[in-house]
């Protein structure tokens, strides 16, 4: 009788412990992108916050939590937000653009527009031959994608009250959460593992798998994008560009995908001007695009990453892809991390289970 009542004590108290746990992640719901978001950024920046904990001192941790939260907010949170309004600011230049890339390769298609340099003749006319071109449209696809485009920033614009309110509160709860990372993460880090019912070297491999995956996506994936969208963006600046801050954007999202990359962006950029007749211009980013763009992803990814990713490339191709479609911007980091955390929980069933 005695081991029956155990027994229902345990179930109860389980089932309780569950409804509760889902209570409460319904009561975050509202909070997830500003508390992913702090976690992010205490990632990225903790290793600062070490150093300024060591010159403030241990005793004045809520000081030199501040302090990092502020740095943090002066070096990120503010040109982001700045970047933001420039991005929906030149987002208006779009639709006109796109139509008049629709009329040039029309024109180039129909041999209106032509290059005079004879080694580049051969390139175009080898670019035609390689291209069935005769039954596009481009001044068509390409005036319907702005109809398009003007339509979803009409949406948009409707929208954009409440999107800002949105914004203005996630970004406050990421601030507030933030402080208080820095200050407990890792006392919260510690408690969190001590919870979970398995083996400590088992849950010291999962917490390894995680934080290096985290760490990696956050420092490597991430701010070497960033890097090379900034990068890219400079560059379009430079050609005269409107949109080079969208355009700079663009490239950063594409340089976070694997087997992607910034070339994404810059490669059909180039393409355009050469079509157009600009010499100088498509050359000029070719050789900032494959110099300049490509050395920083060679540069700083590996010292960045290193050999911190434990995830085989495919596996990261997919966690980022299908992180980003189930989860939305957030699942850049989500999807690496279920995956990550799947791949361990197999390992530990072939290590331990299976005869």
């Amino acid at each position: 009788m005695n081991v029956r009542r155990d027994q229902l004590f345990r179930f109860f108290f389980l089932g309780v412990f569950l409804f509760l746990l889902y209570q409460i992640l319904n009561i975050l719901s509202p909070f997830y992108t500003g508390i992913l978001g702090s976690i992010v950024l205490s990632l990225i920046f903790f290793p600062l916050h070490r150093l300024n904990l060591r010159m403030v001192g241990k005793k004045r941790i809520n000081l030199a939590s501040f302090v990092s939260t502020f740095f943090v907010v002066v070096l990120i949170v503010l040109p982001f937000i700045f970047l933001s309004w420039l991005l929906l600011n030149e987002i208006k230049t779009l639709s006109p653009m796109i139509k008049q890339l629709g009329i040039t390769l029309e024109k180039w298609r129909q041999g209106e527009i032509s290059t005079d340099v004879h080694w580049l003749k051969i390139i175009e006319d080898k670019l035609k031959s390689l291209l069935d071109l005769t039954q596009v449209d481009f001044q068509k696809m390409l005036a319907e994608t702005a109809g398009k485009l003007v339509n979803n920033l009409y949406l948009l614009g409707k929208k954009l009250p409440r999107n800002a309110l949105a914004l203005v509160f996630n970004v406050l709860v990421m601030i507030f959460t933030l402080f208080f990372l820095f200050r407990d993460g890792p006392f919260l880090f510690k408690k969190a593992k001590d919870l979970v019912p398995m083996e400590p070297k088992h849950k010291d491999q999962i917490a390894d798998l995680l934080y290096s995956t985290l760490t990696a996506v956050v420092r490597g994936v991430f701010i070497v994008a960033a890097a090379q969208g900034i990068a890219a963006g400079i560059g379009f600046r430079i050609m005269g560009i409107p949109a080079f801050v969208v355009l700079g954007f663009t490239t950063m999202f594409t340089a976070m995908i694997p087997f992607v990359g910034a070339g994404a962006v810059w490669i059909p950029v180039c393409i355009c001007y050469f079509i157009k007749g600009a010499t100088w211009q498509w050359i000029f980013l070719l050789i900032w695009g494959s110099g300049v763009v490509s050395l920083v992803d060679n540069f700083l990814r590996p010292i960045l990453i290193g050999h911190r990713i434990k995830l085989p490339m495919l596996f990261l191709f997919f966690g980022i892809l299908g992180g980003i479609k189930v989860y939305g911007p957030m699942g850049l980091f989500l999807g690496p991390l279920v995956v990550a955390l799947a791949m361990t929980f197999i390992k530990i069933y072939g290590e331990e289970y299976q005869e």
